[in-house]
């Protein structure tokens, strides 16, 4: 073999290693690319394919629309807390590692298709999840009045603190809602943990400010807070008994 092809050899080698070692996720995926026969829902395939419009070629182009302080008075406030009977590490535990197609796979909450702009790669119904970071958005379908209203929703992780335990979503723009949703989680003297869902929003319709969503919304956030409390608390009774055995 000659010096040129073997120069030529070791190029070869060097260059088809090296693509295979950059990984496909560092680069952003294309709205177009989304595999529509997976997202069982037609307003969130609606909502996805509404994103071009806007201009968002991709899925880091979409861009979330938090609570803003200066336009407050326009905003929309709702509160609800839980106690649960389980120390605060298992509970954000199991707040951050739950899979959305299990956590949302309710009479009124449909998961829909998670992308996570860390990773740049989508998350389609029952694929596994690794946990909750910073970066994802997550595409919902919500189902009002027995089906006869559907709506969907897509909000994005803005936040993850582990050390003071909140976590904080931001509805994307270009939706039916602004704002932000809170998750904060704090240790009582017992042993107990108290979790706090704040939700502050506009919507552009005034009768869905007033009527539907607030309705549909306290529903949701009791639903998943009774869902954090029941999984939170079986897993204590589960270590429990191991502990007896």
């Amino acid at each position: 073999m000659t010096l040129r092809r073997l120069y030529l050899y070791f190029l070869s080698v060097f260059l088809l290693s090296g693509f295979q070692a950059w990984p496909a996720g560092n680069i952003p995926v294309p709205i177009d690319s989304v595999n529509f026969t997976r997202i069982q829902h037609k307003k969130v395939r609606k909502l996805i394919t509404q994103q071009k419009h806007f201009g968002a070629r991709t899925f880091d182009d979409i861009q979330p629309v938090c609570f803003n302080l200066s336009d407050s008075a326009f905003y929309n406030t709702f509160q609800k807390s839980q106690i649960i009977n389980q120390e605060i590490n298992t509970v954000w535990d199991n707040l951050i590692h739950q899979s959305p197609s299990d956590e949302f796979n309710g009479r009124i909450v449909s998961f829909g298709l998670l992308y996570s702009k860390k990773s740049n790669n989508l998350l389609y119904q029952n694929e596994t999840f690794d946990g909750i970071e910073v970066g994802q958005i997550l595409f919902f379908n919500l189902r009002m009045l027995s089906g006869i209203k559907n709506i969907a929703v897509a909000m994005e992780v803005t936040r993850m603190d582990n050390a003071q335990k909140v976590l904080e979503y931001c509805y994307i723009d270009h939706g039916n809602t602004r704002g932000t949703q809170q998750f904060i989680l704090k240790p009582l003297p017992d042993g107990k943990t108290e979790i706090t869902q704040i939700t502050r929003y506009k919507c552009k319709s005034r009768l869905r400010d007033r009527r539907l969503y607030s309705f549909f919304h306290e529903r949701i956030v009791r639903e998943f807070l009774r869902s954090i409390k029941n999984r939170s608390e079986s897993r204590a009774i589960a270590m429990a008994n191991e502990v007896m055995m």
